[in-house]
């Protein structure tokens, strides 16, 4: 007995040895948890459930001061992680019980003759005891934000896609909010023709999850170790994020936690509240989160890599238009709230849309891109191609957002401010009826928000903007790409014609919506991983690639910050980052504060009001200048690639200078400086600054970001200076 007593001590001090070795050496790795709201393949009742509660109810607070709580929003006692719903809806609250649960929904079984609720099949109603009470059938109800409407009749023949579904006006004990998820997820589904259970993950999401896991190995080696989480786990297949990052905390001893996502634009629902918040909490409560140096990337527009992927896309769809016609370009980003609901009170919904950096920074994406794709198609087919991306009405210069055809998708219209509102934002349907009323022959609508053809762009954005859908047909073999015809009579009624693609009658408008990034997953993933390696930069952890710092130095979220080489050849080379132009927007803004309408339900119509912005005329326009905190640094790249040299700009007259962490973003541009032979400027007008694009393997030029300013040189320093809003690789040529 002595002898197993101490095999068993040794094997279990062997085993306790090496768990500590694992967590020393991992304890410098860095480990990266890519997040994905993690969409099923086929269909899943659990998973929907799941993302249902999470996404929009959340956790509730069990007292004002509840440890792992400083992210939760609202007064207590109502209080929760996410408040997207009114407080009584997502929590059963004293004397407010009847917002909680007063109805079910359910499903007639006619093989049992009962009505089995919908969350819930232990909970049955016979005929008799349905009779007694109002009985709405489920076609033509909604529940919220981005459901009214939705449930309704299939648009493509008029079919009840839940011919057996009904709401019934007795409370039955079970959530309402819950129970209408069930359907409204259901119904989905079937107009999708997704398969009644799960068969994997959406393919671009396993497509994702090789290559980033083979560039992270490539340019890092063992010095990372990246795993992915979802925001809902598809049982068999993927784990919640927050509980990724938690084994890799506690189990793996990983002290630097990298979160990543793939979302185009930067918004706090889904990174703050979705990502960190989630994260934090589990992280804290298990006892590990001081311990841990959370860090994020917050989005992956914007820099040159998803502009060349997403002109890249655009191209097919351009070509089918008849050559040298006007072709009108509709941006299609997501949108959120404006400014929200009122917070206050057991009736409140206290989630904070009001302090949203999703508008500013959205928009910056679109005028990012917006220049990006002027200057390719203006190069290709000697510039016969004629894009517009404005309406004829709106305020400001043509990069205005009131004069921008920049719509949002994802909620109905009356969400994103009163229609009398010349500030309000518009959706897709708003920007397709002015470019079809004033006489747009061609429109292309290009979403830019989803990396995948999903529910969203597949149905939900379509039945919110009266776009029609594909057929079931052509979804399952992976067509998401719709041509039609349209115009609008004199009474205001729309007519559209579904099957002549763009070969339209006089009078009509040919429209197309793109597909989003399936056909270019390759390209859509090299720049998030781009993305994610300077998020990686972030902890001090450089890739494979011979870069050697000549500078580093703290610039701040408040106070910006400059570091400049003060010796060798890349002497004044330098990052100039602002202060934050506006240090309490959007942070101190309220709903109480912001403006709504006179004609609104809860007028605040006070000129001085917080109002969204419309034109970035100057650096100062921007709410924010660097999105956080960090260590910047400048130096040389060797490699653009491992093992692979850097190409030689031909025309340059600076050395390529490294500035990073690598695709940092900000939104007032920052200014960079290099040095340049001064000896071959024959004229300033003739003279670029170019950013490696890692898509393209080469230099390009840098387009003038919104309210920044073009190259200038300083011909006594022998530097030349110009903006950006993201880091990379830099020189100074002669113009090609």
């Amino acid at each position: 007995m002595i002898k197993i007593g101490k095999f068993i001590a040794t094997i279990t001090g062997i085993w306790l040895l090496s768990i500590a070795l694992i967590w020393i050496s991992n304890s410098n790795k860095v480990a990266i948890v890519v997040t994905d709201w993690g969409q099923p393949e086929g269909f899943s009742d659990s998973y929907y459930q799941g993302i249902a509660l999470r996404s929009r109810i959340g956790i509730k607070a069990n007292s004002p001061s509840e440890a792992c709580t400083e992210y939760f929003v609202g007064n207590y006692p109502y209080r929760s992680s996410m408040g997207g719903n009114i407080h009584a809806s997502s929590f059963l609250t004293d004397g407010y019980s009847e917002y909680y649960d007063s109805f079910g929904m359910y499903r007639f079984d006619q093989s049992l003759g009962l009505y089995v609720n919908t969350l819930d099949e232990s909970v049955t109603l016979s005929i008799d005891e349905a009779n007694q009470y109002e009985k709405i059938k489920v076609t033509g109800s909604g529940d919220g934000y981005g459901r009214r409407n939705i449930l309704s009749v299939d648009p493509r023949d008029g079919s009840d896609p839940l011919p057996n579904y009904y709401k019934i006006m007795k409370p039955n004990g079970i959530q309402d909010v819950r129970e209408q998820d069930v359907a409204f997820y259901r119904r989905i589904n079937k107009l999708l023709g997704a398969k009644k259970e799960s068969t994997g993950m959406h393919p671009m999401t396993d497509f994702m999850d090789v290559y980033l896991t083979k560039f992270m190995d490539e340019f890092f080696g063992d010095r990372v170790a990246i795993r992915f989480g979802m925001y809902e786990k598809n049982a068999g297949y993927s784990a919640r994020h927050d509980d990724v990052a938690w084994a890799m905390a506690r189990w793996g001893g990983f002290r630097k936690i990298l979160l990543t996502r793939e979302t185009t634009d930067h918004n706090f629902y889904a990174n703050h509240f979705m990502t960190r918040n989630k994260v934090h909490y589990r992280l804290c409560k298990s006892g590990v989160r001081e311990k841990i140096d959370l860090r994020q990337i917050r989005q992956v527009g914007r820099t040159p890599e998803y502009n060349l992927m997403l002109v890249r896309n655009m191209e097919r769809y351009l070509e089918m238009f008849p050559p040298s016609e006007e072709i009108s370009i509709i941006y299609a980003t997501y949108g959120l709230p404006w400014p929200g609901r009122n917070p206050e009170g057991p009736l409140g919904a206290p989630h904070p849309w009001i302090k949203e950096v999703y508008h500013e920074n959205a928009f910056n994406n679109y005028l990012s891109f917006k220049r990006y794709a002027e200057s390719y198609f203006s190069k290709k087919d000697n510039g016969n191609l004629s894009l517009n991306f404005n309406r004829n009405d709106g305020s400001g210069s043509s990069d205005s957002r009131t004069r921008s055809l920049y719509g949002y998708s994802r909620f109905p219209s009356s969400i994103f401010g009163h229609p009398e509102d010349e500030l309000r934002f518009q959706t897709i349907r708003d920007q397709l009826k002015h470019a079809v009323s004033n006489g747009k022959q061609n429109i292309v609508i290009v979403p830019s928000h989803w990396y995948y053809n999903g529910q969203d762009t597949g149905l939900k954005i379509r039945e919110l903007n009266g776009i029609p859908l594909n057929t079931i047909e052509e979804m399952e073999g992976g067509i998401f790409e719709i041509s039609w015809c349209e115009t609008y009579k004199a009474d205001g009624s729309l007519v559209q014609i579904l099957d002549k693609g763009i070969d339209c009658p006089e009078g009509y408008s040919r429209i197309t919506l793109m597909e989003a990034f399936d056909e270019v997953k390759e390209q859509f993933n090299l720049g998030y991983a781009q993305r994610i390696r300077g998020g990686v930069e972030q902890f001090g952890i450089l890739p494979d690639l011979g870069i050697e710092i000549m500078a580093s130095g703290q610039i701040s979220y408040l106070d910006g910050g400059t570091i400049e080489v003060k010796e060798g050849t890349l002497k004044g080379a330098k990052l100039s980052v602002r202060k934050d132009p506006h240090p309490d927007s959007p942070e101190s803004f309220s709903y109480q504060t912001s403006y709504r309408h006179k004609n609104s339900r809860d007028p605040n119509p006070n000129l001085n009001a917080i109002r969204p912005f419309n034109d970035f005329k100057d650096r100062d326009d921007h709410l924010i200048s660097a999105w956080f905190d960090f260590s910047a640094m400048i130096g040389r790249q060797e490699q653009s690639r491992p093992g692979s040299a850097m190409p030689i700009m031909q025309n340059s007259i600076s050395e390529a200078v490294y500035f990073g962490p690598y695709r940092t973003l900000f939104n007032a541009p920052a200014t960079i400086t290099l040095p340049i032979n001064i000896t071959k400027v024959e004229s300033s007008n003739k003279i670029r600054a170019y950013i490696y694009n890692d898509l393209l393997e080469t230099f390009e030029p840098i387009h003038t970001p919104p309210g920044g300013e073009g190259i200038s040189i300083n011909y006594e320093q022998q530097t030349a200076s110009f903006d950006t809003q993201v880091l990379g690789i830099f020189a100074i040529g002669k113009e090609n």
